[in-house]
């Protein structure tokens, strides 16, 4: 039931693994590509049942509340079974292109009405590049709608092979400059944009989007210049702002991860429309 990657009623396929590290992201729990375990500490009955079947005894409890070691942790998923409010559970599985492939098809009827179709997101997806272009060619030859987002910081050759089996590309450019986004992000953006202009000489399907980070990209400086760049490649390619927000900063508490952008302000309406306007005057096509 996503809507808001790609057109229609969609079904995103998140991927663990990711090769940067964003400070205000959303999904922490794709970082890793090992099994993660999860609590959540407002489901918690407090029964402490998890700590006497934990063999690695990872799980203590103090102050009433439970505590996990997520080092010594072996995801055996041992503590979930055990969890009588799912409090605890394991973030990640392995799969197989074709079970997978099966398991979306049964909601082909929402995609047919919607013209929605299968979304791959992540996480970075081409971290398991193979298994990506599987599934998307699995799923194009079943009749699906394909699209996946990217932040396109991976080499072309892992990308390259995905053309020809995705109908829509969603990729971000987060910050205009390279040092100013490696800061924020781990990694400099040459990359991301040579790839980008590859990807639109192709003619495919694009949109480009920048998150809009409060005190990080929110000015005329970052997005005129991200505008001048798409124009510059061309291509099939619109251009979307996305408001920041926190909604999913509580995953760091549950992964026991530290969150650096945890007090971060509030991005303003006024702020994120003034924003809009600069894309609309700088930028065609318009989003």
């Amino acid at each position: 039931m996503s809507i808001h990657d790609g057109p229609g009623i969609r079904s995103t396929v998140f991927m663990k693994g990711c090769n940067l590290r964003c400070k205000w992201c959303h999904n922490p729990e794709t970082w890793s590509r090992a099994k993660q375990l999860q609590h959540i500490e407002s489901k918690c009955l407090h029964c402490f049942s998890c700590i006497s079947v934990c063999e690695q005894n990872a799980i203590s409890s103090i102050e009433n509340r439970i505590k996990i070691n997520h080092q010594a942790c072996n995801t055996c998923g041992k503590c979930c079974e055990k969890c009588p409010s799912e409090a605890l559970s394991a973030i990640g599985r392995e799969v197989t292109a074709d079970s997978l492939t099966e398991e979306l098809e049964k909601d082909r009827v929402f995609y047919e009405t919607s013209s929605g179709g299968i979304t791959i997101s992540g996480g970075e997806p081409f971290m398991q590049a193979d298994f990506v272009i599987e599934l998307l060619e699995q799923c194009q030859k079943e009749g699906l709608h394909t699209a996946i987002e990217t932040n396109m910081s991976m080499p072309w050759e892992s990308i390259f092979p995905a053309l020809s089996h995705t109908d829509l590309w969603m990729c971000d450019l987060k910050v205009f400059d390279s040092d100013k986004h490696k800061y924020w992000t781990g990694a400099g953006n040459e990359r991301i944009m040579d790839n980008l202009a590859r990807l639109a000489k192709t003619g495919a399907e694009m949109i480009v989007r920048t998150p809009v980070i409060p005190g990080v990209n929110d000015n005329e400086y970052e997005i005129k210049n991200i505008c001048g760049f798409l124009k510059k490649i061309g291509g099939n390619v619109r251009y979307e702002l996305l408001k920041f927000h926190n909604l999913g900063f509580g995953k760091f508490d549950n992964l026991g991860m530290t969150n650096e952008m945890d007090a971060s302000a509030h991005l303003e309406d006024s702020t994120f429309e003034q924003l809009n306007e600069i894309v609309k005057s700088n930028y065609f096509p318009k989003p």
